[in-house]
């Protein structure tokens, strides 16, 4: 029997194809525990993300190279304490540490899992109502998701966030 590990999906809103073998890139040579981001397996989180929002009428998701870095740093803490958490101890809740990427947003969810593989990860999350809810979300427009291999288990993290349009003095009329 395979077991996985799902961790509770946050949301949180503030007013106004088959992977066979993970892409390492080593991120840490410390003895315990080790990891290996797997750039391969967050594009793949995506598309399978992307291809069930159209299944579902809501637009695709757009990879935010700010929001992937949030989303490593927390899944790097995770690999570090070797369990599923949307906060830990010293660390801000979700919306604050979105907004510290200097993007401008007013609506924050998030998935953490681990799983045998990326795949299976994102079934998992699937087969989750709160965090389907988030994956298929319309009023998400942007992401960034995460994927590290510690312990030939991959730990995944997706933030979701609706990014509001950046108004210039040559944008107004």
């Amino acid at each position: 029997m395979l077991a996985f590990n799902l961790g509770s999906c946050l949301a949180q809103e503030v007013s106004p194809a088959n992977h066979s073998q993970p892409t390492p890139k080593i991120i840490s040579a410390q003895p315990s525990p080790t990891f290996i981001e797997d750039l391969a397996a967050e594009q793949e989180l995506l598309q399978l993300a992307n291809q069930r929002r159209r299944e579902a009428g809501a637009l695709p998701l757009h990879m935010d190279p700010a929001l992937s870095n949030a989303a490593r740093a927390h899944a790097r803490l995770m690999v570090d304490r070797q369990q599923l958490s949307h906060q830990f101890d010293g660390e801000p809740r979700l919306m604050p540490r979105l907004l510290e990427t200097g993007l401008a947003l007013d609506r924050v969810g998030e998935n953490v899992a681990f799983n045998a593989s990326a795949e299976k990860a994102f079934e998992a999350l699937m087969q989750s109502p709160p965090h389907r809810r988030n994956l298929l979300d319309p009023s998400y427009n942007c992401a960034g998701f995460a994927a590290f291999w510690s312990n030939q288990r991959i730990y995944v993290v997706q933030d979701f966030a609706h990014q509001l349009p950046s108004i210039s003095k040559t944008s107004l009329p």
